[in-house]
């Protein structure tokens, strides 16, 4: 029995890949921002490691494997990163496409961190707007992403970038959240 759930749940995984490398396909503008200091652009494939070190420290969790490979392919279409004057990591912003909102030409934002030395300075909410603006008059119809409860930092940030609560989630726990994006 569990190895017909494995081969499902590898069938699934890699259904997930192949749909977001076929949607990830040129969708954002590829520009740079700097704000005091700060950088925000699109990821590179060298980032990743750096990424994935960052998330573990914050999360506590690495990737889910599939995840991995969508960014490995796609890393500067899905992923958003906020560096240092040195080109250090301080932030990510990392986004794929939820089939449930395929037809619809939403991307997910899944998850954005900031180093806890930048914490509690805005850096979130100038990533996700920073993101916003690279999807913005393109494909992309809007942004969606997951506020969990009791989480008032995402919330609030999230609120700041422009998203508003549109309904709650029971699994798990959070406010389910939307950016509507001009397109063409």
């Amino acid at each position: 029995m569990d190895l017909m759930h494995n081969i499902e749940e590898m069938k699934a995984h890699l259904k997930l890949i192949l749909k977001n490398l076929s949607y990830a396909r040129k969708i954002r503008k590829k520009y740079v921002k700097t704000d005091n200091c700060i950088t925000f652009r699109p990821a590179r494939r060298s980032d990743l490691i750096k990424i994935k070190r960052l998330h573990e420290t914050l999360f506590g969790m690495q990737l889910l494997p599939w995840l991995k490979k969508i960014y490995f392919f796609r890393c500067s279409e899905l992923c958003s990163v906020a560096v240092d004057e040195n080109d250090n990591l301080i932030g990510y912003d990392l986004y794929f496409f939820e089939p449930s909102e395929y037809s619809k030409k939403i991307i997910h934002e899944l998850y954005i961190g900031v180093d806890e030395n930048y914490q509690h300075k805005g850096i979130a909410v100038r990533l996700r707007q920073y993101s916003a603006s690279c999807y913005e008059d393109g494909v992309i119809t809007g942004i969606s992403t997951l506020a969990r409860h009791g989480n008032i930092n995402a919330l609030r940030s999230a609120q700041k970038a422009g998203f508003g609560i549109l309904k709650e989630s029971v699994k798990p726990r959070a406010y389910y959240m939307f950016k509507a994006l001009k397109h063409r």
